[in-house]
């Protein structure tokens, strides 16, 4: 057997060409990571944008007692109800969405936003009345003890608060959909300064 024929042989590289193949590989690769970046960039603003729609949305929906505050010195939100409702019209308001609850920046939000969430706590001297509203807008009340509380993002519920969790889908690169879920817990602390 002759292994010396012409279409047995290696054939040997030319100068240069291994380092062309290995600058190739480090460019798809430095693509890749680009666009990882860019992607998790996309998300990142989508997040923060709808963190400080929602925490302004809690705010806004957190109208205290200020009677029950001259009264017995406590922080209370006047109607669950009614803070529930304020809420809609905020969030509805600080993400400019129309009718149909979807964001007409579809960079933001590609999809209709679902209210997941909205919990109101009353927190008193020892124990917490607890409003949870769910996505039907179907109320429910239950009591817990003061210190015992968790947000469902799991902070610790020390004062007077609302929690709300929206739902939304957000589209990144090359048409990829997440639905993502977004939570804030807003506080309301008296200063005790005086």
């Amino acid at each position: 057997m002759n292994l010396k024929k012409n279409g047995c042989l290696l054939q040997s590289t030319e100068s240069g060409q291994i380092q062309w193949v290995t600058g190739l590989w480090f460019l798809l690769f430095l693509g890749v990571l680009l666009c990882a970046a860019l992607q998790m960039d996309i998300y990142r603003s989508s997040s923060q944008y709808l963190e400080d729609a929602l925490a302004a949305s809690n705010l806004a929906a957190a109208v205290v007692d200020v009677e029950e505050y001259g009264i017995s010195n406590q922080i209370r939100i006047d109607d669950p109800e009614k803070a529930y409702q304020r809420y809609l019209t905020a969030v509805k308001g600080n993400l400019n969405l129309d009718d149909a609850w979807e964001c007409p920046n579809r960079s933001i939000a590609a999809g209709p936003i679902r209210i997941v969430n909205f919990t109101v706590y009353n927190v008193g001297e020892e124990e917490v009345e607890i409003y949870h509203f769910d996505e039907m807008g179907t109320m429910t009340f239950q009591r817990g003890n003061r210190g015992y509380v968790t947000a469902p993002d799991g902070s610790a519920v020390e004062a007077t608060g609302i929690y709300s969790e929206i739902s939304y889908l957000t589209r990144g690169l090359f048409g990829l959909e997440v639905q993502a879920h977004k939570g804030k817990l807003a506080d309301i602390v008296r200063n005790e300064e005086q």
